[in-house]
């Protein structure tokens, strides 16, 4: 079942689901809400809330890994000339990114987890521009925090967002301006694990409840087998499968497997203090 199936199911009838992951109960005056795509939502409804920018293939799961690898900062950069022009003004520094899934004619490296070892960005800052996921995160800049959250460090976004006062927003990326199954899918992961399914907070919005019902109907029993069997149908999976890019729709479906999580400080994401 895809996502368009569970909206109208939910619309036909209320389903009651058991949570498959712990949920952690927040105060009562938190809410959580979920936005399926950056346009779906005005800047200022974000305003001194905690953003959780998610886009699980890749963008996001790559600026974790490149963090955990050592990585200075993670510089996001809404168009490839302003990475370029960012790079000739910071010697060593490279960029990273790409463009209909392909790696930038110039960059250093694609949008692949695996291109940011520890040998190749140890102690460097990163340029860093993607087609839906950097976008979503330069949208969210009025937020009063933004983290960048995956599978691979789902427990470090739970953490730090049951530890807020303010509200929660989980901005999915989409692709090419379509909701995509793979960020509805952590979105619900997520609210779930915050409490939205218990009503254990306040939800936010009808889109919280919706990308849970999708999680709970997708990957009932939690397992990374089946968070990667909804990956590789989703459309930001058959893109990666047609690119030949399977290894990494496998990597992202890890869960906490990297327990890092990046923050956006001063025009850069970091490792947050945290870690």
């Amino acid at each position: 079942m895809d996502f368009r199936q569970v909206v109208e199911s939910a619309e036909r009838e209320t389903v009651s689901y058991g949570l498959c992951v712990p949920s952690v109960e927040l105060s009562m005056s938190d809410s959580v809400s979920v936005h399926l795509l950056p346009s779906l939502f005005a800047e200022a409804d974000v305003a001194a809330g905690l953003v959780v920018v998610v886009d699980i293939l890749r963008a996001s799961t790559t600026v974790t890994h490149a963090l955990s690898s050592g990585a200075d900062r993670v510089v996001p950069f809404s168009s490839i000339e302003q990475a370029f022009e960012f790079r000739d003004r910071h010697p060593g520094s490279v960029l990273g990114g790409e463009r209909g899934g392909l790696i930038v004619d110039g960059f250093d490296y694609g949008n692949s987890p695996t291109d940011y070892s520890p040998q190749n960005v140890n102690g460097r800052v990163v340029g860093f521009t993607t087609t839906n996921g950097t976008r979503a995160l330069l949208r969210s800049l009025q937020a009063a925090e933004i983290v960048v959250g995956c599978f691979a460090n789902l427990s470090r976004v739970v953490a730090r967002a049951s530890g807020q006062s303010r509200p929660v927003h989980i901005v999915c990326a989409g692709t090419d301006g379509s909701i995509t199954g793979e960020d509805v899918l952590f979105a619900g992961a997520l609210a779930t694990r915050l409490g939205v399914e218990g009503d254990a907070v306040r939800v936010g919005n009808d889109e919280a409840r919706l990308a849970v019902a999708f999680w709970q109907q997708q990957v009932p029993d939690g397992s990374a087998t089946a968070i990667n069997a909804c990956l590789r149908e989703s459309q930001g999976g058959r893109n990666l499968i047609r690119l030949g890019y399977d290894a990494d729709i496998a990597l992202a479906a890890q869960v906490d497997t990297v327990p890092v999580l990046p923050i956006f400080r001063e025009g850069s994401l970091v490792r947050c203090a945290d870690d």
